[in-house]
């Protein structure tokens, strides 16, 4: 499971939604991308909102932690580390 480790570096650039989107439609979309970020620059406070979709009834692809790839591209292009890859206990 990917885990949203440290919001308040987001810097709101959006390249961890692009780069999600692309790997589900091999286009950049907002839309398409498993990640939703909600940060206004206007807003005192530092801390950004980051959804990951897990859910069907959602209108976002479902997280699936880039399967097909090496390691998730969220994680990878992130330039400010907000993500991590929570392994779960078994």
């Amino acid at each position: 499971m990917i885990k949203v480790e440290n919001p308040e570096a987001c810097t709101g650039c959006l390249i961890c939604v692009l780069a999600c989107s692309f790997h589900h439609t091999r286009k950049y979309s907002r839309s398409q991308s498993s990640i939703e970020v909600n940060k206004s620059i206007f807003s005192e406070e530092k801390k950004a909102e980051i959804v990951i979709c897990r859910k069907e009834d959602s209108m976002r692809p479902i997280c699936d932690m880039c399967k097909e790839d090496d390691f998730p591209l969220c994680i990878q292009f992130c330039p400010e580390n907000v993500f991590k890859v929570k392994r779960r206990q078994e």
